[in-house]
């Protein structure tokens, strides 16, 4: 294994463990992961892809105060909404890379 690819993938755990506890949010998440895939990553599920197109509409946390707080609501329920579905996919990923 080369170093490039070693480095592939300590970044796509890192990603993962950082969605998995919730120290960055999952759009955020499949954003990053999405621009791995992009840039030729094989590791990385298209799954996290097609998400980051569902919810690349919902803005970041630094964002929330400038947004119109009914409007916010109803982004982030579309968040809550997915957020069992691809912490699951998040899981099940990491596991695979791992070799759990």
């Amino acid at each position: 294994m080369t170093d490039i690819d070693k480095n592939n993938i300590e970044g796509i755990i890192q990603v993962l463990e950082n969605m998995i506890n919730e120290r960055i949010p999952i759009h955020l998440g499949c954003h990053l992961l999405s621009a791995m895939y992009h840039s030729g990553n094989e590791l990385v599920w298209y799954d996290f892809v097609e998400y980051y197109g569902n919810l690349s509409d919902i803005p970041l946390p630094m964002e929330y105060e400038s947004w119109n707080k009914e409007a916010l609501k109803i982004k982030l329920k579309k968040l809550d909404e997915n957020k069992t579905e691809v912490l699951n996919m998040a899981t099940e990923l990491l596991n695979e890379i791992k070799g759990s």
